[in-house]
């Protein structure tokens, strides 16, 4: 199983399906979503995919072996994802098949990803993800458009990430996440 966090540091809860660049940047979100999960005519079954919105203190789980009415484009990703925030309460609730959202917080976020398996924190600086062992339960944590805080960076270091790169440019967090997913599958992970 590989999973992946994304966090996002601008959306506030609000998305226009006509403008989701100007929705926090939402499409990208949308985009590290497709990236992570779909395949040319298929979709990842061994996939979990978490983004955590900072500004609602809320975390979005999607399941891939679970879901249902995920297409590949951003505009219906994102309405799944308008449909689960208006459902956001303090315990998780299942918004739409393989959907899930929950109030946390960062911490209770990095818990929760610790859990699912081995934390890789991807930065430019790391090591090069082909030097490195990576185990079948993986969890890789990215940013979205912007750089973690300084506070974001020092939990994921507590919670004893270690720290890798996909190559010394900063990538689109999707683009990294193609690229995980095809070192993962040459590895046959």
């Amino acid at each position: 199983m590989r999973a992946y966090l994304v966090v996002s540091h601008k959306f506030q809860g609000e998305i226009n399906l006509n403008d989701l660049p100007g929705s926090g940047r939402i499409d990208v979100i949308c985009r590290g979503i497709n990236a992570a999960i779909f395949l040319s005519h298929a979709i990842r079954k061994d996939v979990i995919f978490l983004a955590y919105f900072s500004k609602l203190n809320a975390l979005l789980k999607i399941d891939a072996s679970r879901v249902r009415y995920l297409n590949p484009d951003e505009r219906s990703t994102a309405a799944l994802i308008r449909n689960a925030v208006i459902k956001l309460s303090d315990h998780e609730v299942q918004t739409s098949p393989g959907f899930f959202i929950k109030k946390v917080t960062f911490t209770e976020t990095l818990q929760e990803a610790g859990s699912l398996g081995k934390l890789l924190y991807l930065r430019e600086d790391g090591k090069d993800i082909q030097s490195i062992s990576i185990p079948k339960n993986v969890v890789f944590i990215l940013s979205d458009n912007v750089n973690m805080r300084e506070e974001e960076e020092k939990e994921i270091y507590d919670g004893g990430a270690e720290v890798i790169s996909v190559g010394p440019q900063s990538l689109l967090s999707s683009h990294v996440i193609a690229i995980v997913n095809n070192e993962l599958d040459r590895r046959e992970l």
